[in-house]
């Protein structure tokens, strides 16, 4: 999504914009195509590899990085500029692109890894230049949530619709979101525990069809949907942040769009590359932190707390 927002500014900047993927289940080809951009669609692997963690970077790539950076430079047509952003893709790959194009190179990460890029960005809150080893002496590090690539949506609400922080009443709005897979159905864990509460609040659930547990929480938002509404996707999520009280999330960029329109939340990680993002929200007391393997124990309390 990151990718999109800053696609949409370059093309009005006149560039040419051309997405390079790898189609799996669950991807976003057909949206990134609806938004008008073209996409080369990289080879299909002979046998899909399954990530044994949420930091099997490697098998999120499922070809080696060699592989891919290899057939990424004969793919296409002289690119000025290239874009990278995958938590699969680093130096090596960097390295065998600009060699074969003579071009640009940007990467787009969290993690604090090693890069072979012109520009790195990680809008990662409190994040320091420094904490980067640079193989390009000439690169240039943006850190910071003052480089988060949201998209302008935000930016026009932050000024004339923010949250204002009164008191809310007993049954606050909610948005749940926790990002379009949910692989460990933190979900359906939250919503098991707003139920349990005297006056649930008037809660809308933001998950894809693409999710894999999609059919358990649509089936929960059927049973309970006298304060409960669900949603399979939202084109504009700026105005449907700016319509609830309160938001329980997962971080990454959504961290950055709900401070935009200044909207309390409590966020959960679900992998690991989220964790330094969610002790970094509570340390500046932008947000309230529960691990997801604490959700049934403590998010009743931290939803209190943040009432």
């Amino acid at each position: 999504m990151r990718c999109l927002v800053l696609a949409d500014r370059l093309k009005l900047d006149g560039h040419d914009v051309l997405f390079a993927t790898r189609p799996q289940n669950g991807d976003l080809v057909t949206f990134i195509k609806q938004r008008g951009f073209s996409i080369y669609e990289l080879q299909q692997p002979e046998n899909w590899l399954v990530p044994t963690s949420t930091a099997d970077y490697a098998a999120w790539l499922q070809v080696t990085e060699c592989d891919d950076a290899q057939e990424c430079a004969t793919a296409f047509d002289s690119p000025d500029l290239v874009i990278t952003d995958h938590y699969g893709i680093g130096a090596q790959w960097h390295k065998v692109v600009r060699k074969a194009y003579n071009c640009k190179i940007i990467a787009i990460d969290d993690l604090v890894r090693e890069h072979a890029a012109d520009l790195i960005i990680d809008q990662t809150l409190l994040r320091e230049p420094s904490e980067y080893h640079l193989l390009n002496s000439k690169a240039t590090v943006l850190t910071g949530t003052q480089y988060a690539i949201i998209n302008t949506h935000f930016s026009h609400r932050h000024s004339s619709q923010l949250i204002a922080l009164n008191t809310l009443s007993n049954t606050p709005r909610l948005l749940l979101s926790m990002g379009g897979i949910d692989a460990p159905n933190a979900t359906l864990h939250v919503l098991d525990v707003l139920k349990k509460s005297v006056n649930p609040p008037i809660t809308t659930v933001l998950l894809s069809p693409k999710a894999p547990h999609y059919k358990s929480v649509t089936e929960f938002a059927v049973k309970h949907s006298e304060w409960l509404t669900h949603i399979d996707f939202v084109d504009d999520m700026a105005t449907l942040m700016c319509e609830h009280d309160i938001a329980i999330g997962a971080p990454g960029s959504t961290s950055w769009e709900r401070a935009c329109v200044g909207l309390p939340s409590i966020v959960i990680a679900l992998a690991d590359n989220q964790q330094t993002i969610c002790k970094n929200l509570e340390a500046v007391g932008a947000a309230i932190s529960v691990e997801l393997e604490a959700i049934s124990k403590n998010l009743m309390k931290a939803y209190e707390q943040l009432i």
